[in-house]
């Protein structure tokens, strides 16, 4: 019996986008025992059935529109359609990803070595910006971790059934899969960092200047607000809140203070943390910036 695996995309006016990242899951390295299903949830109005067409005898594809528009309204749906059946993994990619071909692999044996529930890795990206760089996140391999992204993740089945939910308050604002995924760790789940399964993400000239920069890490901010309360309550959620400020305005103050030996660098991490201690402060007073609202 082939070990199935659900590979579950959410797209929102990203077509051309969509193909590429169909095409480099289609090149996944696998073995023989594997079966991939893709599930691809329309949160538009486009047609996708070409997809079916294009990758014929290739990818088996499943399509399902979402009508409610927003990032956890569109996850939930495939959340909801992949508990409809039995897969032994459930893997999430951003429809903006490119798969790197040993992807699979490289996760199936880091499950098979540590045994955690979930395994996340990184997104780099193809573009040069350093606006880009510097967000990338980077961890130890093999680390365990409180969160993870949809951007690269992979999971066992029974974390699925869990019957968490992304959480409809950071629907248009982001960070609902930071929420979902410390919801998971905070119920027991065991989440790994593999460093060595790399999704990449493909250029985006409206992500490569210091106004994008800026508005992505003030979102950051202020979306830590509703992270820490959903997950640990509203008094333990607050006090964490100000920890966070106190942090990110010290990291901000100490990239200044050695800016000399990287004056690029270190000062766009100085504006990067003291952006996200405006963004926490401002959330702490109820603001928040929809950024996935048009």
């Amino acid at each position: 019996m082939k070990n199935k695996i659900c590979i579950a995309i959410s797209t929102y006016k990203r077509k051309k986008n969509l193909i590429n990242l169909l095409k480099s899951i289609k090149n996944l390295k696998k073995n023989d025992d594997i079966s991939l299903e893709i599930l691809i949830i329309a949160n538009d109005l486009i047609n996708y059935e070409c997809l079916k067409k294009i990758f014929k005898n290739q990818l088996n594809i499943k399509l399902v529109r979402e009508i409610n528009k927003g990032l956890s309204f569109a996850r939930n749906r495939a959340l909801k359609e992949i508990r409809k059946k039995n897969y032994k993994y459930i893997v999430f990619f951003d429809d903006d990803c490119l798969v790197d071909k040993n992807w699979l692999n490289e996760m199936l044996l880091t499950f098979k070595k540590t045994e955690p529930d979930i395994i996340g890795g990184p997104q780099l990206s193809k573009s040069n910006s350093i606006y880009n760089k510097l967000l990338e996140r980077r961890e130890k391999h093999n680390k365990e971790v409180s969160w993870v992204s949809t951007n690269n993740v992979i999971m066992k089945s029974k974390v699925v059934q869990s019957k968490i939910n992304f959480s409809k308050k950071l629907n248009l604002i982001g960070g609902e899969d930071q929420l979902f995924f410390k919801r998971l760790s905070n119920k027991g789940f065991r989440i790994i960092w593999n460093e060595n399964s790399k999704v990449y993400e493909t250029i985006n000239k409206d992500r490569e200047n210091l106004s994008w920069f800026i508005k992505r890490n003030f979102r950051y901010g202020t979306s830590s607000n509703i992270i820490f309360k959903e997950t640990h309550g509203l008094f333990l959620g607050i006090s964490l809140t100000f920890i966070k400020s106190f942090l990110d305005l010290s990291k901000a103050i100490f990239y200044l203070t050695i800016m000399i030996l990287n004056l690029k660098k270190h000062l766009l991490k100085s504006i990067m943390f003291f952006i996200r201690f405006l963004g926490v402060i401002f959330g702490l007073i109820g603001f928040q910036t929809k950024e996935y609202s048009k």
